[in-house]
């Protein structure tokens, strides 16, 4: 569920091994199990470590679940903002973005559910570093352009799009976190993938591949 060799975007290399298992786990139970259902004696127990230990590095479940929303958040976040480039056209940006999101759900894909399941009880909350880089904003770009460039025909679709490549991606972290997909994570992303791009651009009998290195 969780890449064992790879958390370093939930805490740094240098924090205490405590806090590092610490987190590990709490992501891991509060996919599996829930906001609710989780407690925090529930993660310090499965962590090895005790509540007191916990409670060093986080005074709450709240501060704990805000902790690790802001991390995946940013991850998520870090991954799609860096594969739209203002010199690239809509479809070769829509395909970058695409292909990071491919690669972020096949590496972490339980940051993408936690991050997806999360976002509407904490985004109110979210502290301003974070607003800077609202996924929603970054996707509601990338459409326009699609309307500015005639590939979408109505920006009033541009929600819906929206909806469409953020529930697709979500589900299917959800459904591969829960072991619905087996397969290849790299595969099944890339097959979603396609599937998406066919989605967005089919209202108009757009080929996102057609031009794409004009």
């Amino acid at each position: 569920m969780i890449d064992e060799a790879d958390i370093g975007f939930l805490v740094a290399p240098d924090e205490a091994p405590s806090k590092r298992e610490i987190v590990r786990v709490a992501l891991r139970l509060f996919v599996r199990d829930g906001l609710c259902a989780a407690s925090l004696r529930d993660i310090a127990a499965a962590s090895g470590y005790s509540s007191t230990v916990l409670y060093k590095f986080f005074e709450s479940k709240d501060a704990l679940a805000r902790y690790l929303f802001e991390r995946c958040y940013e991850l998520v976040a870090s991954r799609l903002g860096a594969a739209v480039r203002p010199d690239r056209d809509f479809r070769g940006n829509l395909r970058s973005l695409i292909e990071a999101a491919g690669r972020l759900l096949a590496a972490q894909p339980a940051a993408v559910l936690y991050t997806s399941e999360l976002v509407r009880l904490m985004w109110p909350g979210a502290p301003e570093r974070l607003r800077r880089h609202s996924i929603v904003h970054l996707l509601t770009g990338l459409f326009q352009q699609g309307v500015d460039e005639g590939v979408i025909e109505d920006a009033r679709e541009i929600p819906y799009l929206i909806a469409t490549l953020v529930g697709s991606f979500s589900q299917y972290a959800k459904l591969r976190t829960f072991g619905e997909f087996t397969g290849a994570p790299e595969e099944d992303a890339a097959v979603l993938g396609r599937i998406v791009e066919r989605t967005i651009t089919a209202a108009r009998g757009g080929d996102v591949h057609r031009g794409h290195d004009a």
